[in-house]
């Protein structure tokens, strides 16, 4: 009788280490006016008739619309004190130049800062593909935010996986227009200083998985990006489960799995 060994290789768990830095994205879209800053209040200025703002203009036929904003004068003859937001205007790609125009006084000088806002889709391409044979969890180990807001919530969303693990739900808000929650599968959700592990595990079907598509949003149910000039890092940890194998007893079917 001859003996025979049958060599079987071990599933190996897969690790894909993300930066923002290194993702496919569309850049940076600068948008709004966000806050005007008094450099200078001036002085002599009316409380009656406080001075007009006008913000530089877009371009002539531009489908932006332009900013607009009150000066606030709270003592006669004395300096502007505030400046009140009417209209954050859209479409800016620097912030606009402001101009203060008279009646009375003069030195006002104002500045305007617009927001920064990250495109929330992020893509990087695999050198090697990797080839999903039985079924496969997938995770995020680890992550690492920086310049974010303490106080902000920052949610991963998996797309363009096919994965069964998540039920999605109907919207019974009756909020309209409001974007979907179920855009993606959310794979990370908390601040961006991570103080709890991360247990979210989805289950992967048999693919080849040539890329990863992220999105990254600030915030719980929005979908517009993230405010600021942020970077992060992401560790997703594939683990692939072995074949089942179903032995057949004399008194009952057992069923194995092997993870």
């Amino acid at each position: 009788m001859t003996n025979s060994t049958r060599f079987v290789k071990a599933k190996v768990d897969k690790y894909i280490q993300l930066y923002s830095k290194f993702g496919k994205n569309e850049g940076t879209t600068y948008d709004k006016v966000l806050e005007v800053v008094i450099l200078n209040g001036g002085g002599g200025y009316s409380t009656s008739s406080p001075p007009t703002i006008t913000f530089s203009p877009h371009p002539p036929g531009s489908s932006n619309i332009n900013a607009t904003a009150i000066a606030n004068v709270s003592v006669v003859n004395g300096p502007i004190s505030s400046i009140t937001i009417t209209n954050p205007g859209s479409g800016y790609t620097t912030a606009p130049t402001i101009t203060v125009t008279l009646p009375g006084g003069g030195g006002a000088i104002l500045k305007a800062f617009i927001n920064i806002q990250k495109r929330r889709v992020f893509e990087w391409d695999l050198e090697n593909a990797i080839e999903i044979n039985e079924n496969a969890l997938i995770q995020v180990v680890d992550r690492v935010y920086t310049n974010t807001s303490t106080n902000s919530v920052y949610t991963m969303r998996l797309l363009d996986i096919s994965t069964q693990s998540v039920v999605n739900t109907t919207d019974k808000s009756g909020i309209p227009n409001q974007p979907s929650f179920n855009q993606g599968k959310v794979i990370d959700i908390g601040y961006g200083i991570k103080t709890t592990p991360n247990d979210i595990k989805l289950e992967i079907q048999p693919q080849t998985i040539n890329k990863i598509v992220i999105s990254v949003d600030e915030g719980i149910s929005k979908n517009n990006g993230i405010n600021g000039d942020i970077e992060f890092y992401i560790s997703l940890k594939i683990v692939e489960k072995e074949p089942s194998v179903i032995e057949f007893g004399s008194l009952n079917n057992i069923n194995t799995s092997q993870i």
